[in-house]
């Protein structure tokens, strides 16, 4: 069971697609600062540095009292905190106990650490701001290695116990490090997704006409042109509204625009799913029909034809009622793309020619 707990805790924060928060790092780092610190009670406790295990109770008792400021989002203040305990622990610890147990390691480890969290802070965050931080660590790290060479440990302790609390602190440090590499790597497959999500959807944008919902043109090419590339039989189908303008002229050009988009919306409905439509040029609607020889192509056209005929569109208290010609032809009866739909256009033609309110086909 809690095996599975701690799955899906990491899954949460490293493999599902949200962005890892704000509140969610600084509980795991005041949760992992506090269980650290009151691991170090007992391991000072065992060499009989007494003053440390005060100095050490406090900081767990500090860190779970920070969880109040996470809770509350005051990042910058716990953030602040934390720098400045560890500095002091990096002082305190070298002069009890000397360089060797490895407590300057903390000042390394948390640069890094430091530097990420600020600018996740504040994006807007200086490189001067980050710099000033980075060159208190430097400090901090240099003053330990002078105070070690300077000042006699406080409290001796062995040789062995000296490696066996390094040894600590090493695996410490580096699980630090890692977890947070982890989190940077995380966020920036963030970002990624979020842009690729974006350029996705800003791509679907420019490919789609804003008032019928449909294709536009720039997207029907690529759509024909990967269709003739498979060498697969395909209809197109163009279906034009007629007297278009007398019913702009009638009813006013918003009348016009619900009668493209009801008519857009009849169309999509009575078209399979892996048929392509788009708006080809003012009231002339581009269909490809992939898969389908011309006698179905005619089917589908007649369809259309017939449920425009019956549509009532009502627009600014007018009931709009209109008509369809269209036009299709087969792609074995041309060889590119620009010949097979001149091919439709000129059927089309001749339905408007003949009476309209028709679809012709050979």
């Amino acid at each position: 069971m809690k095996e599975g707990i701690e799955t899906k805790f990491f899954s949460k924060i490293f493999v599902d697609g949200a962005a890892v928060t704000n509140r969610i790092k600084y509980t795991i780092l005041q949760w992992c600062a506090a269980v650290v610190h009151f691991l170090l009670i007992f391991i000072f406790a065992s060499v009989g540095v007494y003053s440390m295990v005060l100095f050490n109770i406090g900081s767990t008792i500090c860190y779970l009292l920070c969880g109040i400021l996470v809770k509350r989002e005051r990042y910058i203040l716990f953030y602040y905190i934390a720098f400045v305990e560890i500095c002091l622990h990096s002082y305190i610890a070298t002069i009890l106990v000397g360089w060797a147990p490895g407590f300057p390691l903390y000042i390394i480890g948390i640069m890094p650490v430091i530097f990420y969290m600020h600018f996740s802070l504040d994006e807007s965050a200086g490189l001067h701001e980050s710099l000033l931080i980075g060159l208190c660590c430097l400090l901090t790290f240099v003053i330990c290695k002078v105070i070690s060479y300077r000042i006699e440990p406080i409290y001796v302790i062995s040789e062995r116990a000296a490696t066996y609390i390094y040894i600590f602190n090493t695996f410490i440090v580096f699980g630090l490090l890692l977890f947070f590499s982890l989190f940077f790597l995380r966020e920036i497959q963030f970002s990624r997704s979020v842009l690729e999500e974006q350029n996705a959807r800003l791509d679907k944008i420019a490919g789609i006409d804003a008032l019928t919902g449909l294709y536009n043109r720039r997207s029907m090419d690529k759509i024909l042109g990967n269709a003739s590339a498979s060498g697969k039989t395909f209809s197109v189908i163009i279906c034009d509204i007629d007297d278009f303008k007398r019913i702009n002229d009638t009813y006013g050009h918003n009348s016009g625009d619900e009668v493209l988009r009801k008519l857009s919306e009849a169309i999509i409905s009575i078209l399979r799913e892996n048929d392509s439509v788009c708006r080809w040029g003012g009231e002339e609607i581009l269909i490809l029909a992939e898969g389908t020889p011309l006698s179905g192509a005619a089917l589908v056209a007649e369809r259309i034809r017939a449920q425009i005929e019956g549509l009532e569109i009502k627009s600014e208290d007018n009931i709009i009622k209109c008509t369809v010609t269209a036009g299709a032809a087969e792609s074995t009866e041309a060889g590119s793309i620009e010949e097979i739909i001149g091919l439709a256009d000129d059927r089309l033609y001749c339905g408007k020619k003949s009476g309209k309110n028709k679809v012709v086909f050979e």
